[in-house]
């Protein structure tokens, strides 16, 4: 992709990164940076001791500096001592009071941390307030803003760990008006939505005019990148059911399916399955080791919940009274249709000439094991669809899992396990084409069920 050259007179935009401890501060710099790996994130207080300096691009171009810095921890105490300080010396500013302050760090050694965030706001273009909204409304937190003021600079609240608390939303809200801090944003870094990190953007937009055009270079910038990395993921999970719906796997017929015939296509979906999950969590920069989806039972890059589980096509909604997956392939023999009669129903010398030189080069191998009394094994529907269920449910989930998250995501109880519309006619199609198995056909018909289901998978 071409980068887009910013102007001279556009220079990067550093952006503080501001709030109490353990309010997310770093955690939004790893879902906008996606990348898990940066900063530390733990539970305890403090764990950022030192202003850490990361860059979001536009392309090649440099767009935002982000300044990860520590947290308040007694701002209240912090505003005692910044008044006190102003009676004894004359400064024409608030901003020229926390220069002072600086200046003499020596005689705080307990701001030691808060002095740091001080020096990279008074340097920085805007400041994002992190708010973890599950926090009580305190005073300390009234007194932070009061003393981020004094810097000058724009101040932007947003609104972390918004999931499943509206009410304490609507407060921290209400709270942020009586600052006059309108320009607000709910991002939670956990349960991720590209469409509030557009916002972000935007916001920032609002606030820094001179940097409009820059910003709105990064917003086109990173909404091609999202949409290709959505794609992608779409892509992938079709590669994966042609893969699984275009095997076939020739067996002898005459006294029936044997289990080690069935627990051998069972062991090829399972090991495609299992490539196509670690492509996607490489799409999305996730990696076994951090992630952790509970209700998708992905643990450590594993599916816990096998996909011929009893339970499985009971769990995506599918009837598991049918056959429960018992065989994965039992009775699902190719019905070939060979110029309107089925090979199941007919001699193999009848079915060809039945259907002429054409269709018996096409079909020369299923004619060749028919006449010799084995027949060609597949997938059957009921595999395969739960195969694009769990496959649809783990790209929704991917694409709303924030960089930051630690521990189990909750899926939506709205995520729908409907199945297409013209579905089976797809798999139907696809089983038709053994050639299409490699994913690297061509033809036209492929290229539209190609099309048909990554927008199946990326509507929602």
């Amino acid at each position: 992709m071409a980068s887009t050259k910013k102007k001279p007179d556009n220079p990067v935009i550093n952006v503080a990164v501001v709030g109490h401890t353990n309010t997310g501060k770093t955690s939004l710099i790893r879902t906008l940076l996606r990348d898990d790996r940066f900063g530390k994130i733990d539970d305890a207080a403090g764990t950022t001791r030192s202003v850490e300096k990361s860059v979001v691009y536009a392309g090649d171009e440099a767009v935002l500096n982000l300044f990860d810095t520590p947290g308040f921890e007694d701002s209240s105490a912090l505003l005692l001592a910044l008044e006190a300080l102003s009676k004894t010396v004359e400064v024409k500013s608030p901003a020229q009071l926390l220069r002072e302050f600086i200046s003499q760090a020596q005689r705080y050694p307990d701001f030691e941390q808060e002095i740091k965030v001080l020096r990279q706001s008074l340097k920085s273009d805007v400041l994002l307030y992190i708010i973890d909204v599950r926090e009580p409304l305190l005073g300390k937190y009234s007194d932070e803003v009061e003393i981020l003021s004094k810097a000058g600079k724009p101040i932007l609240p947003v609104f972390n760990f918004i999931a499943g608390n509206s009410e304490s939303l609507a407060r921290w809200r209400e709270q942020m008006t009586r600052f006059n801090l309108h320009a607000a944003l709910e991002f939670d870094t956990v349960a991720f939505d590209f469409e509030a990190e557009k916002r972000l953007y935007q916001k920032l937009q609002s606030l820094l005019e001179k940097h409009y055009d820059t910003l709105q270079t990064l917003i086109d910038y990173r909404q091609e990148v999202w949409h290709n990395l959505v794609h992608a993921g779409a892509q992938r999970i079709f590669q994966l059911l042609a893969e699984v719906a275009c095997f076939r796997q020739e067996v002898e017929s005459r006294d029936g399916i044997a289990d080690a015939d069935v627990a051998s296509i069972q062991n090829f979906v399972r090991k495609a399955e299992q490539r196509a999950l670690q492509d996607l969590l490489t799409i999305f920069a996730f990696t076994q080791v951090d992630i952790e989806l509970q209700q998708i039972a992905v643990r450590d890059g594993q599916w816990e919940l096998d996909i011929f589980s009893p339970h499985a096509l009971k769990d995506f909604g599918l009837n598991a009274g049918a056959r429960a997956l018992a065989g994965a392939a039992a009775g699902a023999g190719i019905d070939l249709m060979v110029g309107g009669i089925s090979l199941g129903a007919a001699t193999a010398l009848g079915a060809a000439l039945g259907a002429g030189w054409a269709t018996l080069r096409r079909y020369q191998k299923e004619l060749a094991a028919l006449w010799r009394g084995h027949k060609w094994l597949c997938v059957d529907d009921d595999t395969l669809s739960l195969l694009y269920l769990r496959q649809r449910q783990l790209l929704h989930t991917l694409t709303r899992r924030g960089h930051a998250a630690q521990s189990s995501i909750h899926l939506s109880d709205r995520v729908d396990h409907a199945l297409p519309e013209g579905w089976h006619k797809v798999i139907k199609t696809l089983r038709q084409h053994p050639e299409w198995q490699a994913g690297t056909s061509t033809s036209a018909e492929y290229r539209q069920i190609q099309a048909e289901v990554i927008k199946w998978l990326t509507d929602d």
